[in-house]
């Protein structure tokens, strides 16, 4: 009896050895691939060598430390690479970061599911009792400020127009909040206000979720796509960051789309075709003259259109003010981790007004239905859906310091995107404005 207890015992101990053996071995194939593999499996066995070459245990004893080797160089390992991930981030939220490194090594599956665990409480029907826009913007916009003056050969007028303030939007939900659906001017171009920003509680069943929006007037406006260190990555003309050349003319900027891997449509800028562009799929297009405009691929945005950039995300959450998530499932459209039905995150969308402007939007915390009826309701026409979750969804006007310096300022209070993102340096593509008065000539917005 003693035996069999003894070698049942055996039997199992080797089973657990071997599994957490099978299990270090692929968690290494998936994050650094086969090298990772050999280099772990030559590594564990010069330990395992070291600790029992005068020992002379029993098999069973040396499977276990050749095992418990493999596990600690496998933590070595990731330690070190996240480590050296995290680090150089310049304030990024940690917990963002270290889930961009598990996508960047091969557990983006488990990343969604995990997302899918974390964030599927619906939000709460209980009026938000506070509206989120920064304390700074909601205060009468320190963004507005700046200190430079228009270069000697910007074009000038004997009449000057000034874009009209949008009309306030009627709150959704008895009693409002002090400001609710107001538009404040929060950044200016050419002399004229040319951002505006208010917040409001847009979905009346859903009392808790609060929106704040940005609406974009683009008369003395250019925009321009610029391409983060990962996403896309390489070597660009207007790289990860604004340019120094082109601080006295910023004016505003928010974040790009999902990831490759979450979306079929593609990326094009520069001349060059960094994912294939595809027919219907929801894009974001800027043109030779710096205007920046959105719909869907080869019907609103014309293929041979005058584009130096396009970027693709999805189809359409909203078309013509109706929204698409349903159709977008029903066709495999990923809007999030398992197709948006059960995550409810920070989400952000570009849409086009019922007045034609452009506006950003973040709305928290929603699933993707939830998000397409508050730009309905917000007064959307058009809109796609761009990054979810995290610090990603951002929306930046900028101060301009004395010494020529670029102070950015998030539009929402719940914004978690680190303020100088843009200014040292985006891990993903970015969207920025311009003065048009104030850009050099020639620039990287050429490009």
């Amino acid at each position: 009896m003693l035996l069999a207890v003894a070698r049942w015992k055996s039997v199992v101990s080797v089973t657990i050895a071997t599994v957490l053996g099978l299990a270090a071995a692929w968690f290494m194939g998936v994050t650094a691939g086969l090298g990772g593999v050999l280099t772990t499996a030559v590594a564990a066995a010069a330990l395992t060598y070291l600790m029992v070459r005068r020992r002379l245990p029993s098999p069973r004893r040396t499977l276990w430390t050749s095992v418990c080797s493999m596990l600690v160089v496998s933590l070595i390992w990731t330690a070190v690479s996240v480590i050296g991930y995290v680090f150089p981030t310049q304030g990024e939220p940690m917990s963002g970061m270290v889930a961009a490194w598990a996508r960047n090594h091969g557990l983006g599956d488990i990343v969604d599911y995990l997302e899918t665990v974390v964030f599927n409480d619906p939000p709460s029907k209980d009026p938000a009792k506070e509206l989120s826009l920064d304390p700074d913007i909601a205060a009468g916009g320190s963004s507005t400020t700046t200190t430079q003056r228009p270069r000697p050969n910007a074009p000038t007028t004997t009449t000057v127009y000034a874009p009209p303030a949008p009309e306030a939007l009627a709150p959704l939900i008895e009693p409002a909040l002090f400001g609710e659906g107001t538009w404040l001017p929060i950044a200016k171009a050419g002399g004229q206000d040319a951002v505006w920003a208010m917040s409001i509680r847009p979905l009346p069943e859903f009392g808790s979720v609060v929106a704040s929006m940005a609406l974009i007037d683009q008369t003395y406006l250019r925009g321009g796509l610029f391409n983060g260190s990962e996403l896309p990555g390489g070597s660009w003309a207007r790289g990860d960051r604004i340019p120094g050349e082109l601080y006295p003319a910023a004016v505003a900027a928010f974040n790009g789309g999902f990831r490759f891997e979450h979306i079929k449509g593609g990326y094009f800028t520069e001349g060059r075709t960094v994912k294939p562009l595809r027919d219907g799929d929801a894009t974001l297009a800027v043109s030779v003259d710096g205007q920046v405009e959105l719909g869907s691929y080869g019907t609103d945005i014309a293929k041979d259109g005058p584009w130096l950039s396009l970027r693709q995300n999805l189809i359409l959450i909203v078309d013509n003010g109706v929204s698409q998530v349903d159709y977008g499932e029903s066709i495999g459209v990923w809007w999030g981790a398992d197709f948006g039905d059960e995550v409810y995150v920070p989400r952000s969308a570009v849409c086009t007004m019922n007045d034609g402007r452009l506006a950003y939007a973040m709305v928290e915390k929603v699933n993707a239905a939830q998000l397409a009826q508050s730009l309905i309701n917000m007064g959307c026409d058009k809109a796609i859906q761009l990054d979810i979750n995290g610090s990603w969804p951002s929306f930046y006007t900028f101060e301009h310091g004395l010494d020529g310096s670029l102070i950015p300022h998030l539009l929402d209070g719940r914004m978690r995107a680190p303020q100088q993102r843009v200014t040292r340096g985006s891990k993903k593509e970015f969207f920025a404005f311009f003065d048009t008065t104030l850009v050099p000539t020639p620039s990287v917005l050429d490009a």
